[in-house]
């Protein structure tokens, strides 16, 4: 078949040349609206329009449909795909003899993070495994990537629990993607999925992103810049003037595969006065690779979270809990 992902190239090398918030989110909506072309033309709408999310042990799964809005977070897609060529291109240097194996997990109904650098390799160089728990996206994404004539990247295209997914042990891992996060690390499986497929890495792999930092800080949390799919990025304003930033933990490729990830701060003492930031917020910084970072509000990420109000507390000292089992959420200890 022809290869037809070679029609994104020129979007692909716009976009890998954006060097300003305006460009990048301007170039993100014309992805959007190309990968929208596709979609329909390649598939039925009901293939992903679902809108039901799958409850798994470590998190909630987005639905297809919700997992194709993330398109609509232009910051985040840009520079996770600037991010994945960068590793690509790495790669192939720390691994100069290997056809390259890359898990890319939670991709949605159209894998927007390595379709459109297809344009820039070649079969030769790269093996694509994808993963989805939704049926609906396998289904969406494998008629896209037939349509595109992509199917010599793809060694496996899986229906599967990326918590669960176990990679050949012939095949040395050399990247892994996956964006399968909400803010502050709640509700989606990202910890989880970055616990057991980080450590199948090969050595010396890359796991994209590569650090997510996460901070505490007392706030407003109402008045605080909150990006979502219906604002433009360019235009929430200045962060708040929040006050006792300090940083908790980072999820890296170096994290321990245990069942469940838990994190139970220092004793975090009240302000003296905290009228003007009345919140305990948490917000994630994510390293995607290299150059490319989301910083606070810019996107659905890296948007803070308000775990409770200061006024909530009897005491004058806290400390902040976070787990993984179940659904990933934060609660917060008073002190005796």
């Amino acid at each position: 078949m022809l290869a037809r992902y070679s029609l994104l190239e020129s979007i692909c090398k716009e976009l890998l040349n954006t060097s300003s918030e305006k460009e990048e989110v301007s170039i993100a909506a014309t992805l959007a609206s190309h990968y929208q072309d596709l979609l329909e033309a390649s598939s039925r709408a009901s293939d992903y329009a679902d809108t039901v999310p799958t409850h798994l042990d470590g998190g909630i799964a987005l639905s297809s449909q919700h997992a194709l809005d993330c398109l609509k977070d232009p910051l985040r897609t840009i520079r996770f795909i600037k991010a994945t060529y960068q590793a690509i291109l790495e790669s192939l240097e720390r691994f100069p003899n290997d056809k390259l194996e890359l898990v890319y997990a939670g991709c949605g109904p159209a894998a927007p993070i390595i379709l459109p650098l297809l344009s820039l390799f070649e079969p030769t160089q790269l093996s694509i495994t994808l993963l989805d728990i939704n049926t609906s996206s396998i289904q969406s994404v494998s008629a896209l990537i037939d349509a595109l004539g992509a199917q010599d990247f793809f060694r496996a295209v899986h229906l599967e629990d990326a918590i669960q997914y176990v990679h050949p042990s012939g095949l040395p891992l050399h990247i892994v993607v996956s964006e399968t996060m909400d803010k502050a690390l709640t509700k989606e499986p990202q910890v989880r999925i970055t616990q057991n497929l980080a450590s199948q890495l090969t050595e010396n792999g890359i796991l994209i992103p590569e650090s997510i930092d996460i901070y505490l800080e007392h706030s407003f949390y109402s008045k605080e810049p909150y990006f979502d799919i219906y604002k433009n990025v360019l235009e929430l304003g200045p962060p708040y003037l929040s006050r006792d930033k300090q940083f908790l933990f980072s999820i890296t490729k170096g994290l321990q595969n245990h069942v469940e990830f838990e994190f139970t701060s220092d004793l975090m003492s009240l302000p003296t006065d905290f009228n003007d930031t009345p919140d305990i917020c948490i917000y994630a910084e994510i390293s995607i690779f290299r150059d490319q970072r989301l910083t606070k509000s810019k996107s659905l990420i890296s948007n803070p979270y308000c775990v409770t109000s200061l006024f909530n507390l009897r005491s004058k000292s806290y400390k902040l809990y976070y787990s993984t089992k179940d659904i990933p959420n934060w609660s917060y200890i008073e002190d005796n």
